[in-house]
């Protein structure tokens, strides 16, 4: 996966709670004047693979971004 800005969160709980998260993301990236460039990303860390206890589950969500001033690689507006 190339390197890319993304905007990032890392919590605690089980998965039913990752909506609130990307409100959490999207809220940011809309304060910080950022711009969307892609799919996000949802890596689980800690899961059923490790504990059955759902309070310590850990998931990281990113979502790559650029300053709306910046243009995106391979489109044709800024």
């Amino acid at each position: 996966m190339p390197e890319t800005l993304c905007v990032s969160i890392r919590f605690r709980g089980s998965h039913g709670e990752a909506p609130a998260q990307y409100e959490k993301l999207l809220k940011y990236i809309n304060d910080h004047n950022l711009q969307v460039t892609g799919f996000s990303r949802e890596i689980t860390m800690i899961d059923y693979g490790l504990t059955s206890d759902t309070e310590k589950f850990v998931t990281e969500i990113s979502i790559p971004v650029v300053a709306v001033n910046e243009r995106i690689p391979g489109s044709n507006s800024l």
